[in-house]
């Protein structure tokens, strides 16, 4: 039986049978797993460089964004002077005297209390709009904001991050093997041309995997790290007509994944809200005065119906009901695709092995490719 209070699991302990080994595949149980998931809000959500959004969501002074972290609510505020400065909320539980039912299934819920790791977030807060002294951002500031336990923040080209590890790595490691991968998002001046939110019913891998291979049939040039995926494929324009131009995925672990082509930039930030369920907060980035916003959210809501069949699937395989899938392969997006996403999720599951290793620094490498896709 699985363990459903995360404060009671032991992060000690070797990973979950779900975890494989190194270059392997994660089994099901990965994506359709509390306990695992739990695991990973320690492992990652806590310890990685989390993108959250990008300064046209706070344009203003004391504009603020709220962002709940794997189960864990902060927000960035912009400050009189245009810097950043990133606080956990001041209403971590919602000011409830106990956490309801409904907030204790492992899923996000709406609520008009929006500041603590259970809820649903809101679009960010304007300060010009709702105002400083605010019930709605006196669940976020309080009445003493410069108490609030703080985040680390920072940025790069139009896109803001955050780290809840105070002892973490800097966010020089993951700045410099960015811009070598997609130096266009630091040296372009990028304007937010569209703005939405998507839902997937899928796990956050499964969904990060699938809108990065695309609906390509192979995938090219495909370069991988200790934090990012490159892929290059032809691109699916939604009513059966091909692209002209190819299509650049870039997937930053945990959550950043961007899909470039030229002068257009998606960005989509995965944020897991159930462990079958995913909200995709998705930015539309022109710089040549071409824009493609119905291109692109085409193309990512014709992947919601195959995510959602997938997930099924996953949640099935191996099962009494679909004992015919023991014998079968794992339904994945892409296999090399999947084989790093597992790289990536065991060097973090075995970061929180050792208590002295409070940075990545010992196993960052170079950007070079470690495995090519035929």
């Amino acid at each position: 039986m699985l363990d459903n209070d995360p404060v009671l699991l032991d992060c000690s302990a070797p990973p979950s049978s779900a975890l494989a080994a190194p270059s392997a595949l994660l089994m099901p149980d990965a994506y359709r797993s509390f306990a695992f998931a739990s695991r990973e809000d320690a492992a990652i959500w806590a310890l990685d460089w989390i993108c959250i959004g990008s300064h046209a969501d706070i344009p203003n002074a004391g504009d603020l964004l709220p962002f709940t972290v794997g189960d864990h609510a902060v927000h960035v505020q912009r400050q009189t002077d245009g810097t950043l400065i990133g606080r956990f909320n001041q209403a971590q539980h919602g000011g409830c005297r106990t956490v309801p039912l409904q907030c204790q299934q492992g899923t996000k819920t709406p609520c008009s209390f929006t500041s603590c790791g259970h809820s649903l977030d809101r679009m960010p807060l304007r300060a010009d709009e709702v105002g400083s002294n605010t019930p709605e951002m006196y669940q976020y500031l309080g009445l003493r904001p410069e108490r609030l336990l703080p985040v680390r923040s920072a940025t790069l080209g139009p896109l803001i991050f955050v780290n809840l590890n105070p002892l973490g790595e800097e966010f020089d490691h993951t700045a410099r093997t960015f811009a070598q991968a997609m130096p266009a998002i630091a040296d372009t001046a990028w304007e937010r041309t569209g703005h939405a939110f998507l839902g997937f019913d899928g796990n956050w891998k499964l969904v990060g995997q699938m809108l990065a291979a695309g609906s390509a049939t192979s995938v090219s040039n495909a370069v991988f790290t200790d934090r990012m995926a490159l892929l290059q494929s032809e691109c699916d324009a939604g009513d059966g007509q091909q692209c002209d131009e190819p299509t650049t995925a870039l997937w930053t672990f945990p959550n950043l994944l961007i899909l470039a082509q030229p002068g257009s930039l998606c960005v989509a930030l995965l944020q897991p809200v159930a462990i079958n369920r995913t909200r995709c907060r998705l930015s539309i980035f022109h710089a040549a005065g071409e824009e493609k916003n119905g291109l692109w959210l085409k193309r990512l809501q014709k992947k919601a119906d195959e995510i959602k069949q997938v997930q099924r699937a996953m949640e099935a395989w191996g099962t009494a009901s679909e004992s015919a899938s023991r014998s079968g392969s794992l339904p994945f997006a892409n296999q090399a695709l999947s084989a790093w996403l597992s790289d990536m999720v065991a060097s973090r599951f075995e970061r929180t092995l050792d208590p002295t290793a409070n940075s990545l620094s010992s196993i960052t490498r170079n950007l070079i490719p470690i495995r090519s896709m035929q």
